[in-house]
């Protein structure tokens, strides 16, 4: 605390007539800028020789609430009966604007000291409840958002009758003296505070003589230091011509003058309103985070307000929002529905004022969709909602009551505006209203009127109503509730809507709104009131409630039984129905699986991130595993942005006919053939964005887990195996946000994960319907990227697998790829700086020779402080370290579009074009993750390595160094092996971009670097590296004065020269007066104008002198060499002073051969920097390995999964080339089909560059019982048996048919024989054994049949003649009727007449 009317943070030399702060008034770091709150900073003096009513001196008192000290109120007090909160307005009644606002306060006076403090001015006692409870209600009154603070500490301090620095007794006499406070409050946890500055009355404007002002002007503002930025108290014209009207003017018009009032957060932003004309004014807005759909408030200061005059709150492209005046420094604005996810530009101003004085009111509001939203109702574990049945009948419901105002008294304000009744912001009486719960059903349903489909939000029912609890103890406690799911208040559907319609809402959610007064009691759907909504939930609780056969008087076990039959019974017919619905789509799989196919193991989705993100609710990385829908997985990761896409139809390009699309190339040994490949389709095709998104589960091997696979093994209710899978609607939207997928989250619950909970939790046996409509990915199509690293003190790793350290301070381009027919431009730039000597002591400044401009000693070693990232439509993202001393609470900064981004409530934001999320496991967020959506470049920042420091007891913050991690994905042909033997033609085949930039320096070049080779000492700062760096992609103008640049010479490619950490893009422009564009602009590691001479110029170790210099101090460490002359021990010993590091020996046996190691350990002096270093550079090398591997794979084998059919086993991966899967049925049953399956590469022999992988083909494996078997071998013995008894039957029946039937023929051809007939069929005479005494009597062949006489051979043979020939009878033999004598004569010689 000083005199010259200041509260300093840090040391002040404020010896000489004038102090200085803030970057455009001190020369930091040759000259100090303390980090300060100054309400009137000037060269002061307290006069001692006034009359003798003059009082004049500095106060200062710190209250705590006594709590703080671990007691309640009044029991550590003697004495003490019990203190009730004071209730006051925190002024005078009837007090005007122009009257003492420190006198005028009812609790100024002496306090009881604090027990326990060692000190007077520590105060805990009930006035000091008190006192924190009217600032508190001050700030209420002028600050939008401070209805939820609680002061639990303050620091007052009085600058009473201070003088002018030249001031005398006339001066006093004349009234030229000052009286002013500042109070500064914060809550218990020390992370929000704000700060009230009161001006009685300013008698100077600058520590000059007889109200002069030439010299010693005085500066009201806040000061971060250091260059981190100045905020003043009044940026209006009127204090820069004179400081003196601070004590006229107020920004709190409506309380007291000479008030004003601000947030001091990690930066410092004006509360309460401003008379600011022109230029820009940044706006408070209290939430600045809002849910896109709408129907909530946010209170907004800006310009000071009146109440005659209507204001509007200006959206960018979207519509405006209507705002009431409360006070004149607080307005609250009705926001509507705004599909957008990301931050909007807002203008306050009066709805009918055009002039250019009342447009300086500028801010910004972000936002997010109902599942992100960091304000929604709070319903409890969310999941819980999801089970059937609920597992409580009464569900948690919580929320802030000051979130709510009756709107009813806000109208009577509006209305009273001429002397009536006036309602303070602080009263209690404000916040009372009745609450209404309801229900509201979410779909997306056909729209006749517009022919299309369109989300519908409908009000289905009240659940309960709340009054609000408007007390003093709810000012910042939550109100906690229950929720009786079974009970509902009011249906806004008609009975048969319940029937019917109720059922079509598969999601929705729950809103908490003050209730209508007087609103009809009638089915239609009431508009509701601006309020809070809470994340989709299911609504199958919903199905039952009130319905007759539930509503007995007394809740039973068979009545939740029936309930929960009841869901499961309509859950079935849902998921039937969403089957049916779902395959009259689009078949979305064909576009996921060729664009968007999920990395073959964890390792790769690891690091591609500009393709692919850790899930939100289902990664181990975020330490967030609360989702319940792919229990059983290790880490889910899904898409980094929604699918991009690309056309499919036939383009006539020879080269996409005959080689595929570019993803391919670098995959064969030849020409790749086949369908086209990962991401993009064709060198000529432009990808655009669709709704569609991925999601890929790993187990706890790092393998994919399948869809396919899931039916086998679920043999419970939560089976741990459930694999991800891809979505319809991608969970995170497309921008534009309208139509049918407008609201991200609602849409993703209500196409996938609502059906998920339908088909696989709540119906029986349906989850394979789900899984046929959503199967994961194979990972078929899948091809990895180049990923390359830069870390510790300039080692790079690049994506073409280069390795080298490079060392030399300036901006540079770290990755630049220029705009093609189908890509967007990227440019992405590091910042690298000089780190400081760490040997330098800090507290030795001001005690010795050390001066302010010796704090910061550069040494010879770079490191990256800043990264600097944009694409073609993007918005400019910024992530820089942050500067010494201040890596505290927050180790990075997160600017966009010059504001700066917190990501404490929220870890996934997005912006234009641009996602970034923070994994927040450690303390003050050092891993930020962004990614360019379109480009798919993603790019992991870490601040030290991401190393838990509150561990650390040797260091107070971090070191202040950023390593990169950066993956390009292959559709712009970066081979990850280093091949660029073909890139050249590559690239004019397929109408590639040149990739360069530090982390490819040398694309033109057939540079081929091994896999495994490590990085050797001539990699380290070789000169013919940095000078082509240097040349090609250093920034003109950001390296040091006698740097060599030859940029614009030898820019042949176009690279950019704007340095994009000191330029900002034209729409950015109107937030660079807000304080954080000094953190992008300025470097952290600012070294003085002693250390930018020839003389201390960078000086770059090479390989050969980091060896010799640890020999070097080794030696002499050691103690050699032995018995030194006069002045050489004194030389060695100023060298080790000013080169060795401390305990040289140790650095071999910590490094070994690992260069990165030697290299930081060394030149940093800490050996910590340089084990993270190699550990960083070792892990990385061998996760490359794996990362940009190339996997074959057969996908998931496509077969049905009947009962008892277990793959064993069960829970291991099947998709790669040499998986083999076997499949067995349960104990009870036996395995029928083929059930081995391997996959395999198939070649085809005429083309040997044409090749695929596929399993073996086979037949349905398949399950049948024992029991069932056994019957069937019985069965087929014995049908066996009878089949061979039935043979030989048919056998011996076959032949004695054939028997019987010849004997037949031969009996059916002897009847027919006549007498005569069969004399002539007797033996004739060749035939010698039927010759006999009567062969004679047989006809001859010459002989006539008219001369056989038949009865004459009958009587011989004694057999009976007939004369056939006379009757006509045929024989068998189908003999003529009237056979010529001639024909017989020659026929029947040769006839058998045996008988």
């Amino acid at each position: 605390l000083s005199v010259n009317g200041y509260m300093a943070f840090a040391t002040v030399l404020d010896q000489g007539p004038t102090i200085h702060i803030g970057p455009d008034a001190t020369d930091w770091p040759q000259q100090q800028d303390p980090a300060m709150i100054a309400p009137y900073l000037c060269k002061q003096q307290i006069l001692q020789n006034g009359h003798a009513a003059f009082k004049a001196g500095v106060h200062y008192r710190v209250i705590l609430r006594q709590s703080m000290i671990g007691q309640s109120s009044g029991q550590n007090i003697p004495g003490y009966e019990g203190a009730q909160p004071y209730q006051g307005q925190g002024y005078p009644s009837g007090q005007t604007q122009y009257s003492s606002n420190i006198y005028g306060n009812l609790n100024y006076g002496r306090f009881q000291k604090c027990p326990g403090t060692g000190e007077n001015y520590v105060r805990c006692d009930s006035q000091g409840d008190n006192f924190l409870d009217v600032m508190m209600q001050w700030l209420q009154e002028g600050v939008a958002g401070a209805t939820a603070f609680r002061a639990d500490a303050a620091v007052v301090v009085t600058w009473h009758n201070t003088a002018s620095a030249l001031a005398g007794r006339s001066d006093i006499d004349s009234g030229q003296t000052a009286t002013y406070q500042v109070i500064w409050l914060t809550d218990q946890p020390a992370r929000l505070s704000y700060v009230i500055i009161n001006y009685e009355h300013l008698g100077f404007d600058a520590a000059d003589i007889r109200m002069g002002s030439r010299s010693g002007r005085c500066v009201a503002g806040f000061n971060g230091g250091n260059h981190t930025g100045f905020v003043p108290v009044d940026p209006s014209f009127m204090y820069k011509n004179t400081p003196k009207v601070l004590a006229q003017r107020s920004g709190v018009p409506h309380m007291v003058r000479g008030r004003y009032m601000f947030r001091v957060d990690d930066v410092v932003r004006p509360g309460g309103c401003s008379n600011k004309t022109g230029g820009t004014f940044p706006l408070l807005i209290y939430p600045n985070i809002v849910n896109m759909l709408g129907e909530m408030s946010v209170d907004v200061n800006g310009m000071c307000l009146d109440r005659a005059v209507s204001y509007v709150l200006m959206i960018e492209r979207r519509q405006t929002a209507t705002c009431t005046v409360l006070n004149p420094a607080v307005a609250r604005c009705n926001i509507p529905k705004v599909y957008a996810w990301g931050t909007l530009t807002v203008y306050f101003q009066p709805q009918s004022g055009l002039g250019n004085d009342e447009k300086a009111f500028v801010g910004y509001i972000y936002f997010v969709p109902p599942t992100l939203d960091p304000m929604r109702l709070d319903i409890g574990n969310i999941y819980d909602w999801y089970k059937n049945p609920l597992p409580s009948l009464t569900m948690p419901i919580s929320w802030y009551p000051r979130n709510f105002t009756n709107p009813e008294l806000i109208y009577q304000m509006e209305s009273n505006t001429g002397g009536g009744a006036q309602y303070s912001i602080s009263q209690d009486q404000l916040y009372n209203v009745q609450l209404g719960l309801y229900v509201i059903g979410y779909k997306e349903a056909r729209d006749d009127q517009i022919r299309k489909f369109r989300p519908e939000h409908r009000v289905l029912a009240r659940l309960t109503t709340y009054s609000n609890m408007n007390n003093y103890n709810y000012r910042w406690l939550a109100q906690k509730e229950r929720i009786n799911v079974y009970q509902v208040e009011q249906w806004y559907m008609t009975d048969w809507e319940r029937m019917n319609e109720l059922f079509t809402y598969r999601t929705g959610y729950l809103k908490l709104a003050p209730l209508q007064l007087n609103a009809p009691q009638s089915t239609v759907a009431p508009q509701l009131l601006s309020g809070l909504v809470s994340s989709p939930i299911s609504l199958h609780w919903l199905w039952s409630t009130n319905d007759p056969q539930y509503q007995d008087t007394t809740f039973s076990t068979q009545d939740q039984d029936a309930r929960t039959a009841f869901v499961t019974k309509k859950a079935t017919e849902m998921c039937h129905d969403w089957y049916d619905e779902d395959g009259a789509q689009w078949n979305f799989i064909r576009d996921t699986e060729t664009n968007a196919s999920c990395p073959c193991t964890e390792n790769q989705a690891k690091y591609d991130i500009g393709r692919f993100m850790p899930h939100p609710r289902c990664s181990q990385t975020f330490r967030d595993i609360t989702c319940t829908s792919t229990i059983g997985a290790k880490n889910c990761y899904m898409s980094a942005s929604s699918l991009y896409s690309s056309y499919a139809g036939p383009t006539g390009d020879f080269f996409r006919e005959n080689y595929g699309s570019a993803d391919n190339i670098g995959t064969g040994p030849g020409p790749q053939h086949g369908p086209h490949n990962a991401y993009g389709s064709g060198a000529n095709s432009k990808l655009f964005p669709t709704h569609y998104g991925q999601v890929c589960c790993y187990d706890e091997n790092g393998f994919l887990m399948q869809s396919s696979y899931q039916p086998v093994v679920k043999v419970m209710e939560e089976t741990p195996y459930n694999p991800g899978f891809p979505l319809r609607a991608y969970e995170f939207g497309t921008n534009p946000y309208m139509g049918q997928f407008e609201v991200p989250g609602l849409s993703a619950f209500h196409h996938d994960y609502a059906p998920y909970f339908l088909c696989c939790k709540y119906a029986k046996f349906r989850c394979q319907l789900f899984y046929w409509r959503r199967p994961s990915s194979g990972c078929q199509n899948y091809q990895p990227p180049a990923i390359g690293e830069s870390s510790g003190g300039g080692t790079f790793f690049t994506i073409d697998n280069q390795k080298f350290i490079f060392n030399e301070p300036g901006v540079y381009n770290y990755l630049y790829i220029p705009q093609t027919q189908t890509t967007p431009e990227v440019k992405i730039q590091i910042r690298l700086e000089r780190y400081p000597n760490r040997k330098v002591d800090f507290s030795l400044l001001g005690r010795s020779s050390l001066g302010q401009s010796d704090l910061v000693e550069p040494s010879n070693i770079t490191v990256i402080t800043g990264v600097a990232i944009e694409a073609t439509g993007t918005d400019r993202v910024h992530v820089l370290a942050r500067k010494d001393t201040r890596r505290f609470r927050y180790r990075t900064s997160v600017i966009v579009g010059n504001i700066l981004r917190y990501f404490d409530t929220m870890l996934i934001q997005k912006f234009k074009g641009v996602l970034v999320y923070v994994n927040n496991v450690e303390r003050g967020q050092p891993e930020v993750y962004v990614v360019l959506e379109e480009p798919q470049i993603g790019i992991r920042i870490r601040e030290s390595y991401s190393l838990d420091i509150d561990r650390m007891l040797q260091y107070q913050e971090s070191m202040g160094l950023l390593d990169l991690t950066v993956s390009v994905p292959p559709k712009y042909g970066v081979r990850p092996d280093g091949d660029n033997s073909q890139q050249q033609q590559l690239r004019q085949v397929y109408n590639l971009p040149r990739v360069a930039g530090v982390i490819r320096p040398f694309p033109d070049q057939e540079m081929t670097g091994s896999l495994n080779q490590p990085l050797q000492p001539q990699d380290v700062n070789n000169d013919m590296y940095r000078q082509q760096i240097i040349s090609q992609y250093l920034i003109p103008g950001s390296g040091e004065p006698w740097t060599n640049q030859n940029v614009q010479t030898n820019n042949m490619y176009g690279l950019p020269t704007e340095n994009m950490f000191t330029t900002s893009k034209d729409e950015d422009k109107k937030f660079e007066v807000f304080p954080e564009v000094y953190m992008k602009s300025g470097p952290i590691y600012a070294y003085s104008s002693k250390y930018q001479t020839i003389e201390y110029r960078f000086n770059p170790i090479t390989g050969s002198e980091l060896q010799n210099l640890i020999q070097t101090c080794i030696g002499i460490e050691s103690g050699a060499p032995y018995n030194p002359q006069p002045m050489t021990g004194q030389i060695y010993g100023q060298y080790a002073r000013n080169f060795c590091p401390d305990k040289a020996g140790e650095i071999f046996s910590i490094c070994g051969e690992n260069m990165p190691c030697l290299y930081d350990a060394t030149i940093f002096n800490t050996k910590i920097l340089g084990q993270e270093n190699m550990k960083a550079y070792d892990s990385f090398a061998q996760d490359r390995l794996q990362a940009i591997r190339q996997y074959n794979s057969c996908g998931p084998v496509n077969i049905e999964y009947p009962e008892f059919l277990v793959k064993t086993p069960a829970l291991s991966s099947g998709y790669l080339q040499g998986d083999t899967l076997h499949f067995e049925c349960s104990q009870t049953h036996w395995i029928k089909g083929d059930h081995d399956y391997k996959c395999s590469i198939v070649v085809d022999h005429n083309d040997p560059y044409n090749y695929r992988f596929e399993w073996n083909k086979g037949w349905q494996p398949w399950c049948r019982t024992r029991e069932f078997e056994n019957f069937i071998k019985w069965m087929t013995a014995i049908f066996a048996t009878l089949a061979i008894i039935l043979v030989f039957v048919m056998i011996f029946l076959c032949c004695w048919c054939v028997k019987r039937k010849r004997l037949a023929e031969k009996e059916q051809e002897y009847k027919r024989i006549s007498p005569d007939e069969m004399n002539v069929m007797l033996p004739y005479e060749p035939r010698q054994r039927f010759q006999s005494q009567e062969a004679d009597t047989l006809p001859r062949k010459a002989d006539s049949m008219s001369n056989f006489d038949g009865r004459k051979y009958g009587e011989k043979n004694g057999v009976a003649y007939t004369d056939s020939f006379q009757t006509g009878t045929l024989d068998i033999r189908s003999r003529k009727t009237q056979p010529n004598p001639k024909d017989e004569e020659d026929y029947l010689p040769g006839r058998n007449t045996s008988v």
